[in-house]
């Protein structure tokens, strides 16, 4: 896998579990526990990021 996946998969990772966090601090939970809470959506939203990335990488080939 290039750097190019990694830095988008982690781009989209990162702007959800930032997203995520404000919502929930917004709605009253303490940061700690929405950062606890926003981690394993976190993973999967990387996860997924990197198997679309990869897909539309081999398909411009």
């Amino acid at each position: 896998m290039t750097a190019r996946v990694w830095g988008i998969a982690a781009l989209a990772a990162a702007l959800w579990f930032i997203i995520g966090l404000v919502q929930r601090t917004r709605a009253g939970a303490a940061l700690t526990d929405a950062a606890l809470a926003e981690l394993p959506f976190t993973v999967v939203v990387f996860g997924i990021a990197v198997i679309w990335v990869m897909l539309r990488q081999s398909r411009g080939k």
